[in-house]
C-alpha cells in the first residue's frame, strides 16, 4: 500500500520538474561521468510517472489501497454490477431481466439520479440487489480537493439511505480512478471500494453482440462483471444494449453452470474476502 497521504496530480507534477531538471543537466553536459546522471533522473522519472498513473487507474491494482476486483475461488460463483444509474426505462429493464432469472446484482448509484428516481433505488433494495455509493455527480475523484470529494460521498449516502433506508459500504470511484486521498477518505467512512476485473465497455454500445462475447470470454470463479444501467449524470445515452446483453449473459454463464451473487456475497467466498 502506498502511505503517503499525497494527491496524485502533486506527485506527478513533482515527477515532471525531476524529468525536465534531468534533460537540462544531461544538454548542458553536467554529471555526464562517469554516467549520465540527468538523463537517468529523466528515465527514472517518467517511469515512476508511468507506474504510479497505471496505479491510479488499473482495477486490480493495491498500491494506493486495497480494492476489491475479484476473488480467488473455486466455486462458478460471479458478481453483475451496473453503474450510473437509476436511470429510467433502463434500469426497470434491468430489474426486470434480473427477477426473471432470478439472479442478484450489485448497482452503484449517482447521487444525483437517486435523488431524481428514489423510486428506482427503493426498488432496488426491495427486490434484493445491493447498492453502492458512486459519487453524487459522476466526477473524476482525482481532480477534486478533499471538501468536493467528501461532500460526494457523503450526499450520495444520505440520498440512498432517505430512499432504501440502507447505508452504503460498497463505493466505486468513477472510471474507478483512486490516489492516496481517495483512498484514505473511503477508509474513514469504512466503504470498501470495489472495482471489476471483467469490462465490456458497454457504454460505448458496441453491440450486444460483442458486449456479450467481450464478457463472457474474461469471466471466470469469482469475476465481478461491470455493465451500465445509466449514462452517468447526462442521461442522454440508451443502454438498451446493456439490458439485452446482461439477459444474454445471464443465459450463457448459468448454461455454464455460474452462480450469480452479490459483491457482499462474492467476497465471502474466500476466507479473507481477498480481492
Amino acid at each position: 500500500m502506498f502511505d503517503l497521504n499525497i494527491r496524485l496530480i502533486n506527485m506527478l507534477g513533482l515527477l515532471t520538474i525531476i524529468v525536465i531538471a534531468g534533460l537540462v543537466l544531461d544538454y548542458r553536459n553536467v554529471l555526464k561521468k562517469p554516467m549520465r546522471i540527468g538523463m537517468s533522473l529523466a528515465i527514472l522519472g517518467i517511469t515512476t510517472g508511468i507506474f504510479l498513473t497505471l496505479s491510479a487507474v488499473l482495477p486490480e491494482n493495491h498500491v494506493f489501497g486495497r480494492v476489491f476486483s475479484n476473488t480467488k475461488t473455486t466455486q462458478k460463483v460471479v458478481a453483475l454490477t451496473f453503474d450510473d444509474g437509476p436511470y429510467p426505462p433502463y434500469t426497470e429493464q434491468v430489474l426486470d431481466v434480473l427477477k426473471e432469472y432470478h439472479v442478484p446484482a450489485t448497482f452503484f448509484v449517482v447521487g444525483q439520479n437517486v435523488d431524481k428516481y428514489p423510486e428506482l433505488v427503493k426498488r432496488i433494495a426491495d427486490e434484493g440487489h445491493q447498492i453502492g455509493n458512486h459519487t453524487y455527480h459522476h466526477i473524476d475523484l482525482l481532480k477534486a480537493n478533499r471538501k468536493v470529494i467528501a461532500e460526494e460521498i457523503d450526499n450520495t449516502n444520505k440520498a440512498i439511505l432517505a430512499a432504501a433506508g440502507i447505508k452504503p459500504h460498497l463505493m466505486r470511484p468513477p472510471h474507478g480512478f483512486r490516489d492516496p486521498v481517495v483512498m484514505e477518505m473511503m477508509a474513514e467512512r469504512n466503504l470498501k471500494v470495489v472495482e471489476w476485473s471483467v469490462m465490456s465497455r458497454d457504454w460505448t454500445n458496441p453491440g450486444v453482440d460483442v458486449i456479450v462475447e467481450r464478457t463472457v470470454k474474461k469471466v471466470k470463479n469469482g469475476s465481478i462483471i461491470l455493465l451500465h444501467d445509466g449514462d452517468g449524470i447526462t442521461s442522454q445515452a440508451s443502454r438498451i444494449q446493456s439490458v439485452e446483453a446482461a439477459r444474454r449473459i445471464i443465459q450463457i454463464l448459468s448454461e455454464q453452470g455460474y452462480t450469480f451473487v452479490t459483491v457482499d456475497e462474492i467476497l465471502e467466498k474466500t476466507e479473507d474476502g481477498k480481492g
